[in-house]
């Protein structure tokens, strides 16, 4: 009976809903982790859109912002990915031009 609940526990899938609390619209956000990157257009302000996918290396999410004026931002979190545990959480783009991760 354990073995179904490990299973689930070290899926290996990553989830990621990503949140923009940057104060105005997204023109491109892109997440990136080993192997996958998720890519979208028009985030508007407290949007949410969410990338899925599977790690196939160990490494870290990294967030590349492109706001409406053309300003460009590339930002690594700590947050870590390996193709056996994954990462699941929500990533919030801040006003301050950072992000705050929050692991599940």
């Amino acid at each position: 009976m354990a073995i179904p609940v490990l299973t689930i526990a070290v899926s290996g899938r990553t989830r990621i809903v990503l949140v923009n609390e940057a104060g105005r619209e997204l023109r491109v956000l892109t997440a990136r982790i080993p192997g996958e990157e998720c890519v979208f257009e028009k985030v508007p302000v407290h949007g949410r859109v969410v990338c899925q996918g599977r790690a196939n290396a160990d490494g870290y999410l990294s967030i590349d912002l492109e706001l409406t004026d053309g300003g460009k931002t590339g930002l690594e979190s700590t947050a870590f990915v390996n193709p056996l545990i994954g990462l699941r959480g929500v990533v919030t783009v801040n006003a301050d031009g950072g992000i705050r991760v929050q692991e599940d």
